[in-house]
């Protein structure tokens, strides 16, 4: 099982990192802590470059999460670079939510699109 961490180091910005493998156990604690965060304010950064599997229940909650902060005008992006778990990659890619999704290749791509 992985974990979510919430870094609010950088200033505007939330960055949600998550780590290891992740289900629906993990959805619902990353729902709540994604919901939280919308229209606080802040850029909203979710960061799998440390993700080894994610679930349908995990792109689920993202999919949710782009659409409500997009309605709140709240930036959000996602981060996928080379350290992220091959699976999570391919499955990005294979099922086309690569292009639905607002993915960017490292989180400093992602940090200045959030403020």
């Amino acid at each position: 099982m992985g974990s979510v961490v919430l870094d609010t180091s950088e200033p505007g910005v939330a960055i949600v990192s998550l780590e290891g493998e992740h289900e629906l156990y993990s959805a619902t604690k990353l729902q709540r802590r994604l919901e939280e965060l919308i229209g606080k304010d802040v850029g909203i950064v979710v960061d799998l470059s440390s993700a080894t599997f994610l679930d349908s229940s995990i792109v689920s909650v993202l999919l949710q999460t782009c659409d409500e902060a997009g309605a709140a005008g709240t930036p959000f992006s996602i981060v996928i670079d080379d350290t992220t778990g091959e699976s999570v990659r391919r499955m990005f890619d294979v099922t086309g939510l690569s292009s639905i999704l607002p993915l960017v290749g490292s989180r400093e791509a992602a940090l200045s699109r959030a403020s």
